[in-house]
């Protein structure tokens, strides 16, 4: 099983890459090939290939929320967790050196506390004005707070920008647009924006799915992917 974990564009070798990991489920009790260990691997586009990183101890995906990774500034970022599965940080792999560095989450955010024990808190992973943005709420409210990461790797970077709510029609957040609109999905699964300047909501007419609902920013280009003319 393989599951993709973030997909961009490493500026110094002008190349897309998409980083994966790869797991195993036996379907046997015994397998007579013996174990397989999960492992990273990586596909440059330039060179058409798959290759293997060394990196045992890169945390995998933490699925809790919509925003599960996304890629800016030359590197790819998703939520990961520890091994005891009591601990949640932000993972950020970098395409042009292959390493990466994890941030941990506070442990109180202003007047959210993140309590794994008594209350579930939903993590949205977004991108806003080129920067890493974490959106929370608990689940079954619809107050959502925004915070801004300054310096990947810091704990202390973690920055409080906005409370948004309670919006009492909107289930959870999809998305930040590229001027900063926060797009959700209602319970009625109609798709909403939310303009943080003049705090309105305002529909857009289309309809999402219940786990399937996303945003994606997207740059228009007249060139193919790899930049070469047909």
């Amino acid at each position: 099983m393989s599951d993709t974990h973030g997909f961009g564009y490493d500026k110094g070798r002008d190349d897309y890459k998409v980083i994966r990991h790869v797991s195993f489920h036996p379907i046997r009790d015994e397998d007579p090939y013996g174990p397989h260990y999960p492992f990273w691997e990586i596909y440059c586009l330039k060179s058409n290939y798959w290759r293997q990183l060394n990196l045992h101890h890169m945390p995998t995906q933490y699925n809790n929320g919509v925003g599960v990774h996304v890629y800016t500034d030359g590197a790819c970022h998703w939520w990961g967790e520890t091994d005891t599965h009591d601990e949640v940080y932000l993972v950020s792999f970098y395409l042009s050196n292959e390493v990466f560095v994890k941030t941990p989450m506070p442990s109180n955010m202003g007047d959210i506390d993140i309590d794994f024990n008594t209350r579930l808190v939903f993590r949205h992973l977004n991108v806003l004005n080129g920067s890493i943005v974490w959106i929370s709420n608990y689940a079954g409210t619809t107050t959502f707070h925004i915070s801004v990461l300054d310096e990947v790797g810091v704990k202390e970077s973690w920055t409080k920008l906005f409370i948004v709510g309670p919006l009492s029609c909107v289930e959870h957040p999809i998305g930040v647009g590229m001027k900063g609109n926060i797009f959700f999905r209602k319970k009625d699964k109609e798709l909403v924006w939310y303009n943080l300047s003049t705090q309105r909501i305002e529909e857009l007419g289309v309809k999402g799915g219940k786990f399937s609902s996303r945003t994606m920013v997207y740059k228009e280009s007249l060139l193919p992917i790899d930049g070469r003319k047909n």
